[in-house]
């Protein structure tokens, strides 16, 4: 077989392409004698500068005619590493010519390819690059498992340059492949989410990237049907990065010999802190929003308020436009209260995130919100006052919204379902925006409120006390006298719905504004009703009692902690109600103490 092995590697093709029809007839008579002797002399030519050119053209004719017999014996040559450019070189040109016998040796040249993809030659980068494109681009249908097999298990390799050159790869395939990809879209879109918390920041940058194409190869009308998919994913993304963030945490506790550090705080994901973050994802929500039935609508919203939650603020921004406008556009159609409860969730976390650039929307919102505060749901109410209370920080006019609220209040504090609502949104008014409410509406707010701190209803007076203790902070000094006034008059009343609105009452104040409490010239009269307080006959008002006292005691000791013996007297009032009939009572007494001793140590000996 001498002369074929010459002719195989003639340097005119007319006769390499005529050796190669040759071959075929030779390997029909001879068998695997003919491949195991002219085939590793191909190989070795490979390696000869001289010969490689055209020994790698006499293998593509010998692979034209007999692949499926071939390949076994080319491709393990090749992909030893480390791979030579020239030996990356000849994996895309055979790949170009093996047909359909590639599909079953990609478990072969997949991961050498993905490696040299990450070394640091550049040459052969490139080269291994060239190549697995190739490789991905002759792949037919019936390959198409195979190859995402190996994308996979290469997205969740150890090392980050193959994890890297993985995402890279699935999005040149998505983009540039002529197959149909679809059913394949879901299982990419949630392996490259969860790369978007990847360690390694040019990995997520490239997932980022193959994120785009594959979700841009889907049909729209296909979008809506990933929203769950894509949800559970971004879910994972979130954990893992927290995970991450706990691990780092646990590292420094060890260096820093047990010392305690906060994992609280919100956990962005590193891929929606690039430019445009949420350009790949943000189609599939708008379009179940718009356009699914009532239940996708709603897991559309949902979805997409957690999306946002992940993402930072800087790359938000140029989103809050596309976002809050459909937003407003659905809530105000007639759809179930699931769909409008999930839609508010999401504005009220688009307002804490987005910030002013919601400005354009203010009026739009506010109006939206109001309407919802009557709404018949419960849930939907309850989530419009809160995200009403959320925008009145965006606004520079407080004080109509104020207003409207309180002669809202005036209509429907006698209907408890809508009146609720109001007191809520008030509430959270007053928390996010009290600084600009002028002097005149807060004095009709002390007035309208003081009158409800002893309604029948115990969730209305708890409202009333919350706001008059949030407003209690802009008082001024004899205002804040005269309401201390008011509630020590109540302590005494012969109705304990009123005693338990005062008791209410001056624990929020201790809340919100204890220093003012506490140099007041009330404050002696104040002690004197809390102590009488624990002391009633009604264990609501015990209760109070007791937490007001534990918010005293701890505004006083971190004031001034070396001053701690001198709260002696409050101490021992509140560990008398350790001797309380009621459970409760007792034990939310005991985790009063406990914060003591955690602040100051040394009391606890008192």
């Amino acid at each position: 077989m001498i002369n074929f092995d010459v002719n195989i590697c003639y340097s005119m093709p007319e006769v390499r392409e005529s050796a190669g029809l040759a071959f075929s007839t030779l390997y029909k008579s001879a068998g695997m004698q003919a491949i195991d002797e002219i085939v590793p002399t191909l190989l070795h030519a490979l390696e000869d500068d001289e010969t490689s050119d055209t020994a790698l053209d006499g293998l593509k004719q010998i692979l034209s005619v007999r692949t499926t017999a071939v390949l076994p014996h080319i491709f393990p040559k090749l992909v030893r590493l480390p791979l030579s450019a020239f030996n990356i070189h000849a994996l895309g040109a055979l790949a170009e010519v093996a047909g359909p016998g590639l599909n079953f040796h990609l478990g072969t040249i997949l991961p050498a390819l993905l490696y040299a993809m990450g070394v640091e030659d550049k040459d052969v980068q490139t080269l291994a690059k060239e190549a697995a494109e190739t490789v991905a681009l002759v792949i037919d249908e019936e390959g198409v498992e195979y190859l995402i097999a190996e994308l996979l298990k290469g997205a969740g390799d150890t090392l980050a340059s193959i994890r890297r050159s993985s995402s890279y790869l699935i999005g040149f395939f998505f983009k540039y492949s002529k197959l149909y990809m679809v059913d394949e879209a879901p299982n990419m879109i949630s392996t490259l989410i969860i790369l978007l918390s990847d360690s390694d920041s040019s990995t997520v940058e490239v997932a980022w990237e193959a994120l785009s194409r594959v979700i841009g190869s889907v049909p729209k009308e296909a979008l809506p049907s990933y929203i769950k998919l894509v949800r559970d994913a971004v879910s994972t993304s979130r954990d893992k990065e927290q995970g991450k963030r706990r691990l780092v945490i646990t590292i420094l506790q060890c260096r820093q010999l047990g010392m305690h550090y906060d994992t609280g705080g919100p956990v962005v994901i590193p891929g929606f802190c690039l430019p445009k973050a949420l350009q790949p994802l943000l189609p599939i929500f708008l379009q179940g929003l718009t356009s699914g039935f009532a239940e996708l609508r709603e897991q559309a919203a949902l979805g997409l308020g957690e999306l946002i939650e992940v993402t930072s603020e800087k790359a938000l921004k140029d989103f809050v436009i596309p976002i809050t406008g459909p937003l407003i556009r659905i809530i105000g159609d007639r759809f179930p209260w699931q769909v409008k409860s999930a839609i508010l969730s999401t504005l009220s976390i688009l307002i804490g995130k987005g910030g002013m650039s919601l400005r354009p929307f203010l009026p739009q919102l506010q109006t939206t919100f109001i309407k919802c505060l009557q709404d018949s749901t419960r849930t939907v109410r309850t989530s419009a006052a809160f995200a009403l209370g959320k925008l009145s920080a965006l606004s520079t006019r407080v004080d109509p919204l104020v207003s409207d609220l309180l002669s809202s209040l005036q209509v429907w504090h006698q209907m408890l379902v809508f009146g609720e609502a109001i007191l809520t949104a008030l509430k959270g008014v007053l928390k996010h925006a009290g600084k600009s409410v002028s002097d005149p509406v807060r004095v009709r707010v002390f007035s309208q409120l003081k009158d409800l701190i002893h309604h029948d209803d115990d969730q209305v007076r708890i409202s009333a006390a919350s706001i008059l203790g949030i407003t209690s902070q802009y008082m001024e000094e004899h205002q804040l006298d005269d309401l201390l006034e008011l509630l020590s008059n109540l302590a005494s009343s012969p109705s304990w719905v009123s005693r338990h609105g005062s008791v209410l009452t001056i624990s929020s104040l201790l809340r919100h504004n204890p220093s003012s409490v506490v140099t007041s010239q009330m404050f002696p009269s104040i002690i004197h009703c809390l102590k009488d307080a624990l002391k009633d006959e009604k264990f609501p008002l015990r209760e109070t009692s007791r937490k007001a006292l534990g918010r005293l005691i701890l505004h006083q000791i971190q004031s001034d902690p070396s001053e701690a013996t001198a709260y002696v007297d409050i101490i021992s009032t509140i560990m008398s109600v350790l001797h309380d009939d009621s459970s409760e009572v007792r034990r939310r007494g005991l985790s009063a103490l406990k914060a003591v001793a955690k602040i100051c140590p040394h009391v606890s000996l008192l």
